[in-house]
C-alpha cells in the first residue's frame, strides 16, 4: 500500500513576459517582480535553472521507502529518495535553497541526523546542491558515488567522499543498494545509477522524466510515448552509443519500480517496453 502527506501551499502568483528569438528561443518569467531567466530553449535543449519549493510531498512507496517530491507549480517536480534501514540513505539531496522543505520531509519520518549515506547519481545541482547542508546536519553520513564522481565531489563535498565499484552491493541492513555504472548516462561522464535488489526499484535518476504527476508519485500506466516526446522535445540525455550502452547496463535487471527523479514512479509491465523504445529512438 502507498501512504502519502501532500503539504503543498498556494503558489505565489507569477507573471510571465515571452521575448521571441529566432536563434535562441529564449523565455523569461518574472518572479516577485525579479527577472529571472527560467529556461533557455536551444533547438531540442531546455534548462532549468530556478524553482522554488512551492509544494512538497512525501509518499511511502513500499515500507519505509519514501518519494520526497518537490514543485515550484506542480508542473515539474523533482524527486529525492529515502530509505530507512538500521543504516539510512538519501537519495539526491535537492537544490540549496531547498534544503529546509527537503529536511522537513526527511524529519517526518525519521531522526535526519541519523542519515548514514547520501548517494549521488552524477553532478547537478537537482542531485547534490545541498549535499554540504546534509553533511552539517548528519555528522556521521557518507557521500557515495561512483569512481568517475569521486574527485568532482570530493573538491565540493565538506567530507571525502565514499566510492563504490561498479555492481558493489552495499548493506543497508536488511536491504541492499548496488551501484551501476553508466558514463554519460542518463548524461555526465561521472553517471550512474543505484538498484534496490529486495524490492527491485531502480533509482534511475533522470531517465524517464517526464513533466507533472505531482499528485501522482507512483502508476502503473505506460508512460512510453510521453517520456519519448519529453525527451525528443527537450533533449537534456546523451543519445548514441552512451544511451545504449546505459539501457544494456540495466534492461535485464528485474525492475518492478522505475523511480525517475522527475514524474511518477513507473511500475509493472510497461517498463521493458519503455527501455526497449527508448533504446530504439535514442541508441545506436
Amino acid at each position: 500500500m502507498h501512504s502519502s502527506s501532500n503539504r503543498g501551499e498556494a503558489s505565489n502568483s507569477q507573471s510571465v513576459s515571452a521575448t521571441n528569438n529566432r536563434e535562441l528561443k529564449t523565455r523569461f518569467v518574472i518572479v516577485n517582480k525579479n527577472w529571472i531567466l527560467s529556461d533557455i530553449f536551444y533547438p531540442r535543449q531546455m534548462m532549468f535553472t530556478h524553482f522554488n519549493a512551492n509544494f512538497t510531498r512525501i509518499d511511502e512507496i513500499v515500507p519505509n521507502i519514501y518519494k520526497l517530491s518537490i514543485s515550484n507549480n506542480k508542473k515539474f517536480v523533482f524527486s529525492q529518495f529515502l530509505i530507512l534501514d538500521e543504516r539510512p540513505m538519501l537519495i539526491h539531496t535537492g537544490r540549496s535553497n531547498w534544503f529546509e522543505q527537503t529536511y522537513q520531509l526527511v524529519s517526518s519520518v525519521c531522526d535526519a541526523s541519523k542519515l548514514h549515506y547520501i548517494a549521488l547519481c552524477h553532478l547537478e545541482a537537482d542531485e547534490c546542491g545541498a549535499l554540504n547542508q546534509w553533511l552539517e546536519v548528519a555528522p556521521e553520513a557518507k557521500t557515495i558515488v561512483s569512481p568517475l564522481n569521486q574527485s568532482n565531489m570530493d573538491d565540493f563535498a565538506l567530507r571525502p567522499t565514499t566510492v563504490l565499484k561498479n555492481n558493489f552491493a552495499l548493506s543497508l541492513g536488511k536491504r541492499d543498494i548496488i551501484l551501476i555504472e553508466t558514463p554519460h548516462f542518463p548524461h555526465g561522464w561521472e553517471g550512474c545509477l543505484f538498484y534496490q535488489p529486495q524490492e527491485q526499484i531502480l533509482f534511475c535518476s533522470d531517465l524517464a522524466a517526464h513533466p507533472g504527476q505531482f499528485e501522482s508519485p507512483i502508476t502503473e500506466k505506460d508512460l512510453t510515448e510521453s517520456i519519448i516526446k519529453f525527451q525528443q522535445k527537450v533533449g537534456f540525455m546523451s543519445e548514441g552509443k552512451s544511451f545504449t550502452r546505459g539501457i544494456e547496463a540495466i534492461e535485464k535487471l528485474p525492475i518492478k519500480y522505475l523511480a525517475t527523479m522527475h514524474g511518477s514512479i513507473i511500475y509493472g509491465e510497461s517498463i521493458s517496453k519503455l527501455l526497449s523504445k527508448m533504446k530504439q529512438t535514442f541508441g545506436s
